[in-house]
């Protein structure tokens, strides 16, 4: 395997994890605190303010939970490569083919 195909599926599996680990977070929150998150914004019972209050909450969240994700994964990346077990592990595994 490549190392940026090992490196596009930890950076992609983390900021994936972390964005949803972030929505349904936000989720809880507005149930408790503002609203309750409309599943269909569109929806005839959905005011304005609160679809867009909920599509700029949300998306912001989920944004910064990717970056988050891509960082930390980007960190430990570089940390594994730092490490000689770290190298012998990277190595195996970009050696290996189907």
């Amino acid at each position: 395997m490549r190392p940026q195909t090992l490196w596009t599926i930890v950076g992609t599996g983390t900021a994936v994890i972390s964005g949803v680990m972030a929505r349904q977070s936000i989720k809880q929150t507005f149930r408790h605190g503002v609203f309750e998150p409309p599943v269909n914004p569109d929806a005839e019972d959905v005011e304005w303010r609160q679809a867009l209050i909920w599509g700029a909450a949300s998306g912001m969240a989920v944004g910064m939970a990717r970056i988050v994700g891509w960082k930390i994964a980007s960190a430990g990346m570089r940390r594994t490569r730092r490490s000689p077990r770290g190298r012998r592990l990277l190595a195996r595994i970009e050696d290996y083919e189907d």
